[in-house]
Formats: structure tokens, C-alpha cells, sequence
């Protein structure tokens, strides 16, 4: 069997095998992400259409497990993330009081400095400088250390969070 090789061959196997990823979107019943699985799918199916090798079996067979794979894959990646996080309003750093802020608001603020890539010291600022309003020297203070290191503690968290997209100052 030969390798296919045109856009116009790959149309003519998407329209012959998308009913197959219809079939599983129906048997694992993913209609609410319904188009994100069924793009998932036609990808999947062009990645297998574009590695197919003639020589080793039907390419009904290697179709079906390829786009399985994905399409599992793709469950597991969304299972993941909806694990790991939790989808929050925002927190607009720039109205932060916390003589005004609720229980509730520093429970998600303590969840979000969590799960910041901040190293334990870069935290330290965060909650004393930040969020508390201390002086570099009352951290330094408080923490037995130089007021550079106080800081470099700053100058690092920053960038950090400059990075992950949090534009704090």
C-alpha cells in the first residue's frame, strides 16, 4: 500500500474517517467541548495520515488508534489543568487594602501566592512588602538579614511575576 501524499487524498480520508471521531466524541459523550474535540480529532487524523506507513497494517487501524490516543490525551491534559487550578476574578493589586479585605479575599490571595513560581524568601516580600506595606528595612528586620537582600528578594519576585504576567508596581 502506498503512502498518501495530496491535500486533495487527505480531504477525501477526513471525509471518510471524521464520522469515526464523531463516534467517539458521542461514545465518551464530550459534547460540551464538542468543536475542541472534534478539531482535536481531524488533527489527529492528519497527523496519522502524514505518518502512515503502507508497510505495517491498514491505515484504518492506525487512524482509529491515533486519534483515540489524542483525543484521550487531550481529556487527560483538561483533567489536569481543571485539577490544578482554580478560575478566579482577577485580583486588581492596584485597589488592594488589607485593612478593607474579607477573609475570603486573602484565603485567594494566599491561593495565588501559592501558586506563584516564587521562591519561600520572594514570598516573604510579597506578604510583608506588598500585600502589608513594611519598608525593606522592617523586613530586614524582621527576617534577621541585610537590606539588600530585602531587596534583591524584591528585584527577583518582580521579574517573576512580570513573566507570568502579573504587573504589580
Amino acid at each position: 500500500m502506498e503512502k498518501f501524499e495530496t491535500e486533495q487524498e487527505f480531504e477525501e480520508i477526513c471525509e471518510q474517517y471524521m464520522p469515526m471521531v464523531y463516534g467517539l466524541i458521542r461514545k465518551w459523550n464530550l459534547g460540551s467541548d464538542k468543536e475542541d474535540y472534534i478539531q482535536t480529532g481531524r488533527i489527529a487524523l492528519y497527523e496519522a495520515w502524514s505518518r502512515y506507513d503502507g508497510e505495517r497494517g491498514a491505515f484504518a487501524a492506525y487512524a482509529k488508534s491515533y486519534v483515540y490516543g489524542r483525543i484521550q490525551q487531550s481529556l487527560e491534559r483538561k483533567d489536569r489543568w481543571q485539577t490544578r487550578n482554580v478560575v478566579t476574578e482577577p485580583l486588581d493589586m492596584n485597589e488592594w487594602n488589607p485593612m478593607t479585605t474579607n477573609a475570603e479575599d486573602m484565603l485567594l490571595l494566599y491561593d495565588w501566592l501559592a501558586r506563584t513560581n516564587l521562591s519561600p524568601r520572594e514570598k516573604r516580600w510579597v506578604l510583608q512588602g506588598l500585600l502589608n506595606g513594611h519598608k525593606p528595612q522592617e523586613i530586614a528586620e524582621m527576617y534577621h538579614v541585610a537590606v539588600s537582600t530585602v531587596k534583591t528578594w524584591r528585584k527577583t519576585a518582580l521579574k517573576k511575576l512580570r513573566e507570568e504576567a502579573y504587573d504589580l508596581l
